[in-house]
């Protein structure tokens, strides 16, 4: 793994940190006010994965493409499964095994290694080209880019 690797994992981590922080925020108030986990996750997760994609689409992943909507697309249809999934997962570990907190820290990993590497996918075509969408230039501070 290269050096230019690495650096981007990292970058990426402080990113999805952030989104983390504001994840486990969104999902603490929910719980609290008397939300079940699943739905509670299924909002924190989405604030939190629309975070990280404008965060780092450009700045880590080095997007050098226009078509930024269609790209967004693209994520919150997988997010939108990955949401799902990761939901119902805190909802089972909730149920069975620990509390809302601790299940949603036990995927974790699994969910930050899914989104590092649906990212990269996405943000590249071939061998490590910029992938570019056919949508109409977009300028950088209109979509947070």
């Amino acid at each position: 793994m290269g050096n230019t690797h690495l650096i981007k994992i990292a970058r990426f981590a402080v990113v999805s940190g952030t989104g983390l922080v504001l994840d486990f925020a969104v999902f603490l108030t929910l719980i609290w006010i008397g939300l079940s986990p699943f739905p509670a996750n299924a909002m924190s997760g989405t604030s939190a994965v629309t975070f990280v994609y404008f965060a780092s689409v450009r700045r880590i992943f080095s997007y050098a493409g226009r078509f930024l909507v269609g790209l967004f697309l693209a994520y919150l249809l997988y997010q939108a499964l990955g949401v799902t999934a990761a939901s119902l997962a805190v909802a089972f570990l909730s149920a069975n095994f620990a509390p809302p907190a601790v299940s949603k820290l036990i995927i974790l990993p699994v969910t930050f290694t899914a989104n590092y590497l649906f990212m990269s996918l996405l943000t590249r075509r071939g061998r490590g080209q910029p992938a570019v969408g056919p949508g109409p230039a977009v300028a950088r501070d209109e979509v947070g880019g």
